[in-house]
């Protein structure tokens, strides 16, 4: 899906596209989704995933385990920009704020307290929110020039208190 969304925006990738580059027959395509968004879904979620992955795999300090969000996001920026002509990145990513808010939680909170705890909840989605804003300014503004790293460094402020980088 990405190779095919490298080289065009998500309205002009047909399913037949996506059935040639899988060598799959549409028989197969329609057996296992509806539609062409099922599959961009499906590979969104899986990209959640492998990023959420790699966040618990960290090992380094706090203010770069960002880094490897960072560093994805930048990688997919190009297909980010292509998926909605109406909202963009911002509308693509909106779409999953709450498998962001679960990654964050357990990312900040790791088994501490019971996940149906409100203010677990809320400092979740309050810590979810301010990571995809962030990734919306440096996608659609910043257009991904200010290094991973850098970016890291920002969202571990935001998150501390230090609105002030």
């Amino acid at each position: 899906m990405d190779l095919l969304l490298e080289q065009k925006n998500l309205q002009s990738v047909t399913v037949q596209a996506i059935c040639d580059r899988a060598n799959i027959s549409r028989s197969t395509f329609y057996l296992h989704f509806e539609n062409k968004d099922e599959v961009l879904s499906s590979y969104l979620l899986q990209m959640i995933g492998r990023v959420h992955d790699a966040l618990r795999a960290w090992t380094g300090s706090d203010d770069t385990r960002w880094t490897v969000y960072f560093a994805h996001i930048a990688h997919i920026a190009p297909i980010l920009g292509s998926l909605s002509p109406d909202g963009g990145p911002h509308a693509i990513l909106s779409r999953y704020e709450r498998q962001f808010a679960v990654i964050m939680q357990d990312l900040v909170m790791p088994g501490r307290v019971p996940t149906n705890d409100t203010a677990v909840g809320y400092a979740a989605h309050y810590l979810s929110g301010g990571l995809l804003a962030l990734t919306w300014w440096w996608v659609e503004e910043d257009r991904c020039a200010t290094p991973a790293q850098e970016m890291s460094r920002r969202y571990h402020a935001l998150c501390s208190g230090q609105l002030c980088p």
